[in-house]
């Protein structure tokens, strides 16, 4: 079969929405579909066209820039239109919003059958924000969700609570993970040295620096958590600067460990010196949380913000914790609970383990995606 993803971004920028797709691509293209991937080239020295080893085409369109987070790939439907051979089926990818705007209107007319992955609900942390986002859904955002035949979300409980999919025939397909690469390993000595880690615990955040993603809340749980508690921020991003400064005002400084953006060949170590894996959401951004699915597959506990689509991931007080979300104090809690419990860290972490192989394994989601490909061609 041959088929469109059609994204805002791709590798090499980073974030879970790119990463998602992929993997997506990578496995689809394994299976032996011809797969190419529509996206912005939002950075001028990446090539237009080009073929990755793992046997997925990418081809670029020009950016005019970017404005909150969105590029502005304005020839995307042109590009669509004009791609030969036509695929068979274009998935696309929301949000950021115009470059799946842009494509919903080239399809607008008619051509392959369309599904669309809604990943999140649109927030704009900026001034007119709420009022920028509402002008959006009722102008953009329908001919977008329109033009697809079906629309895939990565939890019920998102779909549920979000105003945009009432009315939506909806499917409900998880992200996924590589349970290859991030797999249960032994302990990294050399790592743990490097970070200063000797005879700490461990809680790893992973993901980018920026408001939604509640690394505030970590660092004032961590000021209530035992001394032997380090905490080690992977991931870079607008508010770095402003996250240390915030842990050495409130004297944690030396118990933090932001070491800025961490490699794909480097994660895994990091998982393999953590106790814990937390991520503390707070809002509606975060639909699902790669990050979570990782430290699953790494055969770790996570403890996730209750919050719909990320609480779905795991089971609450089998392979993970749910804690309510902005509250610093709870967070401190439930992370003291599992840091006290070595036991109940390793039955925990060998059940998330269990969890992402049956559930987020890269070959299982995709078969559900290629099911859903062929209901929507027939």
């Amino acid at each position: 079969m041959r088929i469109l993803q059609v994204c805002p971004f791709y590798a090499p920028h980073v974030g879970g929405v790119e990463t998602h797709v992929e993997m997506v691509s990578e496995e689809l293209a394994r299976r032996g579909h011809e797969v190419t991937v529509l996206t912005s080239r939002h950075a001028p020295e990446l090539p237009e066209v080009e073929r990755t080893p793992r046997g997925v085409t990418v081809r670029r369109v020009r950016s005019r820039g970017t404005v909150f987070r969105t590029p502005l790939a304005l020839g995307t439907g042109r590009a669509l239109r004009d791609l030969l051979p036509r695929p068979e089926v274009v998935h696309m990818h929301y949000p950021p919003p115009v470059t799946s705007y842009l494509a919903a209107r080239a399809l607008k007319a008619g051509g392959p059958p369309v599904c669309l992955t809604y990943h999140c609900d649109l927030f704009m942390d900026a001034p007119f924000g709420v009022a920028l986002t509402a002008a959006y859904e009722r102008i953009f955002l329908p001919t977008t969700l329109d033009v697809a035949r079906k629309i895939i979300v990565h939890s019920q409980s998102y779909a549920r609570t979000s105003r945009a999919l009432q009315g939506r025939d909806i499917a409900v397909i998880p992200s996924l993970v590589d349970t290859d690469r991030f797999q249960p390993r032994q302990d990294d000595p050399e790592l743990r040295k490097r970070l200063g880690a000797e005879g700490k615990k461990v809680v790893l955040f992973v993901g980018r620096l920026v408001p939604h993603k509640g690394v505030e809340d970590l660092i004032l749980a961590l000021s209530e958590l035992p001394q032997d508690a380090l905490l080690v921020v992977a991931g870079d991003g607008p508010r770095r600067e402003a996250l240390e400064e915030m842990a050495n005002s409130n004297q944690v400084g030396a118990r933090v460990r932001f070491v800025g953006a961490v490699s794909d060949a480097d994660l895994p170590r990091y998982h393999a010196v953590a106790s814990v894996v937390v991520l503390p959401s707070q809002n509606r951004l975060e639909g699902f949380g790669l990050a979570i699915v990782e430290a699953m597959a790494s055969g770790r506990p996570a403890i996730v913000a209750d919050l719909p689509g990320v609480r779905e991931v795991i089971q609450d007080g089998v392979d993970g914790l749910l804690v309510e979300p902005l509250l610093a104090e709870d967070l401190a809690k439930k992370c003291a609970s599992l840091l006290s419990d070595p036991s109940r860290r390793a039955t925990m972490g060998a059940k998330a383990r269990e969890s992402a192989l049956s559930k987020y394994r890269a070959q299982v989601v995709v078969e559900q995606l290629e099911r859903l490909y062929r209901s929507i061609s027939t």
